[in-house]
């Protein structure tokens, strides 16, 4: 599944410009284009760092050792999560700091492990071994819960014609 962007690079390209230009002022643009302060001072940002590429989109994989040296440099130089995400180009500080929550709690060894998707709810039992006896026995337990399962069905199916019958034997 994509990620939906909201603003195409041509759109972030124009609104740095005009910031870099001075012919509006910020106010401005975040009243016309109805923008978020926040989002449009870390794209200026974003601009003045890494140029044109601080403005595309990024759906990057990063490696355990480009973590554990954004960690360290963070933690060396003592930057705010905002301030390593504009240096290392890093477009979401919940990534930052979802690296960082698991660098506390489980270390270095805790980064090299990629946690991605969803976690399994009920995990899937062995599957062991039957003899062909226990086979047959699993096997007729499932049929004897089929059987009463259908029973109750038609039962509950019959039930329903009566009352149906009923009801138009009494409008009658």
């Amino acid at each position: 599944m994509s990620r939906k962007i909201r603003h195409d690079l041509e759109f972030k390209k124009m609104i740095v410009n005009h910031i870099i230009k001075g012919d509006c002022t910020i106010r401005s643009l975040l009243v016309k284009y109805s923008l978020v302060e926040s989002q449009v001072k870390r794209w200026y940002h974003y601009y003045q760092r890494h140029g044109i590429n601080g403005l595309r989109p990024s759906n990057n994989s990063y490696s355990f050792d480009y973590k554990l040296n954004v960690i360290k440099f963070m933690n060396k130089n003592s930057l705010s999560l905002g301030q390593t995400c504009i240096e290392f180009n890093i477009h979401s500080t919940s990534i930052l700091s979802r690296w960082l929550s698991i660098y506390k709690r489980e270390g270095v060894i805790g980064l090299r492990k990629e946690n991605r998707g969803r976690t399994v709810s009920m995990p899937k039992k062995p599957k062991k071994h039957l003899s062909r006896e226990e086979q047959l026995l699993e096997e007729l337990a499932d049929l004897k819960a089929e059987n009463a399962y259908l029973k109750k069905l038609h039962a509950l199916v019959q039930s329903e014609k009566v009352k149906e019958e009923k009801r138009k034997s009494s409008k009658n």
